[in-house]
């Protein structure tokens, strides 16, 4: 599928909300292809990702709080699609770099499946002075049975080791996905697509 930036609907720091609306392109396309909400974070909450647009040059290095990107980050400075081992040398490099605190897990939640269940009140957004960045203009993304379960997404439980083939199987059927090592989110994506 080709998609360019400008096919996406992006607010700065609202990066759970873009997957969102990409991943609803992308099946209002009635594309045949697998889709896949990512969500990056640790028990520390602090994601080292390089070649951010928010980042510190040379190499955009920028620690988030959590980190929710598709194939397509609308918010690096890398190509757009970049290539999966690309964008993984690059962006996410290996933990050996950074130490225990800044492990990374994934949680890899089905497209179809983060359409039906994710909802967002931007509560995390927003504190007593107003709103952290301006929300985007469309309204906030509900469900017949949720406002705001943003939490379940980004909280990060020991991650799952198992086989792909268990992966592919759980996600289909687990609303809010399965959290992985960096080692089994890796060779999922990197052996299946």
């Amino acid at each position: 599928m080709n998609l360019s930036r400008d096919d996406c609907i992006y607010t700065s720091h609202y990066c759970e909300e873009n997957v969102y609306k990409l991943v609803e392109t992308i099946k209002l396309r009635d594309s045949p292809a697998e889709v896949y909400a990512i969500f990056i974070s640790n028990r520390s909450k602090k994601v080292p990702l390089f070649f951010q647009k928010s980042g510190h040059p040379p190499e955009g290095l920028l620690v988030w709080f959590d980190r929710t990107f598709w194939v397509y980050d609308l918010d690096t400075t890398l190509e757009f699609p970049c290539e999966v081992t690309r964008y993984w040398s690059k962006a996410i490099r290996p933990n050996s770099v950074f130490g225990q605190d800044f492990e990374r897990y994934f949680r890899v939640v089905d497209g179809s499946m983060y359409l039906r269940h994710f909802a967002s009140n931007r509560s995390h957004m927003h504190n007593v002075d107003g709103w952290l960045a301006p929300p985007p203009t469309y309204g906030a993304i509900s469900t017949p049975e949720a406002t705001h379960n943003l939490p379940r997404y980004i909280d990060f439980p020991l991650p799952t080791e198992c086989l792909d083939s268990c992966v592919d199987e759980q996600l289909k059927l687990l609303p809010f996905g399965l959290v992985l090592t960096e080692n089994a989110f890796y060779s999922f994506f990197t052996t299946n697509y």
